[in-house]
């Protein structure tokens, strides 16, 4: 027990650490999104992305995610009980009905905390969800540290949400330091969505 306890430690720093990168690459991506479509409509004399095709694919993609979360969580009664037993030290302890006399600060800092255990829920993850008990101060019961194999799922998805940003044409585009480079990158990216947009 005692070694899963030192790889469970390992895998929640790593989780931390990779769950804060992720904050900033989501924040940087952004940004670069925003001056990849600003340059992208300058070449695109088709009207390509006026085209509705992309943006109804992403909105029915996210709304059939959004149902099978909804389908999930009909189905949380079947959760692990050590799972719901730190979901249940974390809300109570968080809760911002529960606050009392909280300044501007600590409402802010308990939302986002109550935020993070809402999803760590919503999407049973172990990684996120232990990260906020630690913020919280609140003990991790002896059980939670035969969890590293949840945990290290949750590290793996984090880590592709990474690697999806890193791997973007918008990414690549602001990366890439030559013009003739990112135009290359611009004008296959515009004929993906023309040929997405056909293929609809």
């Amino acid at each position: 027990m005692e070694t899963n306890k030192l790889i469970f430690k390992r895998l929640i720093r790593e989780y931390e650490f990779i769950l804060e990168d992720l904050k900033d690459l989501k924040n940087i991506k952004e940004k670069v999104d925003n001056e990849f479509m600003e340059h992208l409509s300058e070449i695109d004399t088709e009207n390509v992305l006026e085209g509705g095709g992309v943006a109804d694919a992403a909105e029915s993609w996210s709304k059939s995610k959004k149902d099978i979360k909804e389908l999930e969580a009909a189905e949380q009664d079947d959760r692990d009980p050590v799972f719901k037993k730190i979901f249940r030290k974390i809300v109570v302890k968080c809760h911002p009905d529960k606050l009392i006399e909280p300044t501007e600060k600590e409402v802010l800092y308990y939302t986002n905390i109550y935020n993070d255990v809402i999803e760590a829920n919503e999407d049973q993850d172990w990684g996120l969800l232990i990260r906020t008990a630690i913020k919280l101060e609140i003990e991790i019961p002896e059980e939670a540290y035969s969890k590293v194999e949840e945990i290290q799922e949750d590290l793996n998805k984090l880590k592709a949400k990474q690697e999806a940003i890193l791997n973007s044409a918008s990414w690549n585009w602001y990366h890439t330091k030559d013009s003739n480079g990112q135009e290359e990158i611009l004008q296959n990216h515009l004929n993906f969505l023309k040929n997405f947009n056909k293929g609809l």
